[in-house]
């Protein structure tokens, strides 16, 4: 080899090592050596974002055609741009509440049987329809759930329980609440809740959502409020609440009244009216409390006013599940600086109405 050409190699050589040097150090993040008077080198970090995007037309359906040119994401009022939107399988934790702190009002409406009584005198006495509302729902909602999805149970009143684990097998799901629907006195809402989050973080892929039914009450829980709802959070999971809400107060305010009318005014009666009262008044903060909740997380809260709709919600519910998609955007911005960020989603398409949650968290 020529002396001339020797040494060009060399220098090409040593060139190349010094670039892949620079980027080596640019990969781990540190800053590059700049020598006076040159403009610094920026690194820029984009990462995806993964959000639930419902959407519907002007007349309330679905939209199954949704465009990434449909919509416009604002991200701490920026404009990020839209990479995807597509439609995911679901993951769906079901919830159900099986206290009974209050009553059995839960179990079957009271527009009660009467019975004549023996003696003409007294008021006729009644009795509870035989019925349960929390099953006929859970039923009604394994029987519609897409098969495509996954679906797992948890149950809780005196503690929360995991009746069934994910499956696609309705049959299973049937079997499950056949075997081990069990009703108790108080309410584990909080651990439940931090149970159905902790069984959808296993899922790698796919839409994370709790179907919630809850009077809200918690009474039993070892978990505190907070620390579901940053668990909800963080682990990007929309609620659905069906609550029972409107449907006790409803219930509540008519055995009082009933009370009132034709039992014995003594003061066991007095109490148990009290009692009732105070806890019509407690509904009110706990359907406030489950409404921040859904709409935090990007889902919806029902509020069935009977005991029919309420086990004929899964209807709506499966139908919200199927006007989600999963829309994906490109952010400049790093895990660490500033853990969450206000998202807002635009509408570019005439007559489209969308939801999907107000902020996500980036630190994990």
């Amino acid at each position: 080899m020529k002396k001339s050409c020797k040494i060009a190699w060399i220098g090409q050589a040593a060139l190349l090592i010094c670039s892949l040097s620079n980027l080596a150090w640019a990969q781990s993040g540190r800053r590059i050596p700049q020598t006076p008077g040159e403009k610094p080198i920026l690194r820029l970090e984009t990462r995806e974002v993964l959000l639930p995007l419902s959407a519907w037309d002007e007349y309330g359906r679905n939209v199954a055609d949704l465009k990434p040119k449909d919509v416009v994401v604002l991200e701490d009022g920026q404009m990020r741009p839209v990479t995807d939107l597509r439609h995911e399988a679901a993951n769906i934790v079901l919830v159900l509440d099986l206290s009974n702190e209050i009553g059995t009002f839960k179990n079957g409406p009271s527009q009660r049987v009467p019975r004549e009584s023996p003696e003409a005198w007294k008021p006729k006495r009644y009795e509870l329809l035989p019925r349960n509302t929390t099953r006929e729902f859970a039923d009604n909602l394994v029987a519609q759930f897409s098969t495509a999805d996954h679906l797992a149970i948890i149950q809780y009143s005196d503690k929360a329980q995991l009746i069934q684990d994910w499956t696609q097998d309705r049959d299973e799901a049937f079997a499950s609440l056949r075997t081990k629907f069990r009703a108790g006195l108080k309410a584990s809402l909080y651990d439940a809740l931090m149970l159905a989050v902790e069984r959808l973080k296993t899922r790698a892929s796919g839409r994370r959502i709790i179907v919630l039914v809850s009077d809200g009450m918690d009474t039993r829980s070892r978990t505190r409020r907070q620390q579901v709802v940053d668990a909800i959070r963080r682990a990007q999971v929309t609620v659905f609440v069906v609550s029972w809400t409107a449907v006790l107060r409803d219930e509540i305010e008519r055995v009082a009244q009933w009370m009132s009318s034709h039992e014995a005014q003594n003061s066991a009666t007095t109490k148990r009216i009290a009692e009732l009262r105070r806890h019509i008044l407690e509904l009110g903060s706990t359907e406030a409390e489950l409404s921040r909740l859904a709409e935090e997380s990007g889902g919806q809260i029902l509020l069935p006013a009977t005991h029919d709709r309420l086990a004929a919600a899964p209807r709506e519910v499966i139908r919200e599940i199927g006007a989600q998609y999963t829309l994906a955007y490109l952010t400049e911005r790093k895990p660490g600086v500033d853990n969450w960020h206000r998202v807002e989603v635009i509408a570019a398409r005439p007559g489209l109405t969308l939801r999907t949650r107000e902020r996500y968290y980036a630190g994990e």
